[in-house]
């Protein structure tokens, strides 16, 4: 995204239109603050339409997988059907509790105590479940301190915030922890193209989705959100901030040790 590129669509909600193609997954919508009632209203359809689509590809799996067991034999189940059927619950689980974490449900916070985490050794085991070991792309990690947060939030977290650099940044991706008084900051700097602010504020927004990562693939827009919601939980907080030279610059604080 350049400086001058037109922002019409920022401003334009995406209708679901009856010939859109039902195996293709509709983009989250995009829109600005300050919509009129009408407009809300189609931000609201298109909301439904875009987590109706998520939550039907993992359960049409379910179903089918369940279908198939009756003529299946042991192999078949332990090595494909089994697996798959624990993939597509995965899914389905980890999208229903970001629902519920990024919409402020209380009770899908997590309950655990906190407890000392460090953060340098967090960032490089979460980075192994987001892109694989031996990943080159992996992030440089410099710095450490322990936060004080429950280790399942931490995880989360540090998990959202490693996959949306994955997802739409560009290498290298730094991340830097530092302690600053009673606080913990890890900065993580996910290089590419520049970003209309107007996009970066709305980065944290549940739902919302760029331009960058309408046109990369499907999506929901829960990402960022849910680690903001979780980090607040945790007494701490998060924000974007545009990237000097492009990208995203992601700041996460939580309380220190």
């Amino acid at each position: 995204m350049c400086p001058g590129c037109n922002l019409e669509n920022l401003n334009t909600l995406r209708t679901v239109t009856s010939n859109e193609p039902e195996d293709e997954a509709p983009a989250a919508p995009t829109f600005s603050p300050g919509l009129s009632a009408t407009e809300l209203d189609a931000v609201r359809r298109r909301v439904l339409n875009v987590i109706g689509h998520e939550l039907r590809t993992p359960v049409t799996t379910i179903h089918g997988l369940s279908r198939a067991l009756a003529d299946a034999d042991a192999t078949q189940v332990r090595d494909e059907i089994a697996p798959a059927l624990q993939r597509n619950a995965a899914r389905l689980e980890r999208l229903l509790d970001d629902l519920l974490v990024a919409s402020g449900i209380s009770t899908a916070l997590p309950v655990e105590p906190s407890t000392p985490v460090a953060l340098a050794p967090l960032v490089d085991a979460v980075w192994v479940s987001v892109s694989g070991t031996g990943d080159p792309d992996a992030p440089t990690v410099t710095g450490d301190a322990e936060a004080l947060a429950a280790p399942g939030a931490a995880r989360l977290i540090v998990e959202r915030i490693l996959d949306n650099a994955a997802r739409y940044g560009e290498p290298p991706l730094t991340v830097a922890i530092e302690r600053d008084g009673d606080r913990v900051v890890m900065t993580a700097d996910s290089p590419g193209p520049e970003i209309h602010p107007e996009e970066v504020a709305l980065a944290t927004e549940p739902f919302f989705r760029g331009e960058r990562a309408v046109m990369t693939g499907p999506g929901i827009g829960l990402g960022l959100a849910v680690a903001r919601s979780l980090a607040e939980h945790q007494g701490g907080s998060l924000r974007v901030d545009p990237r000097p030279g492009g990208g995203l610059r992601t700041v996460l604080e939580l309380p220190a040790r």
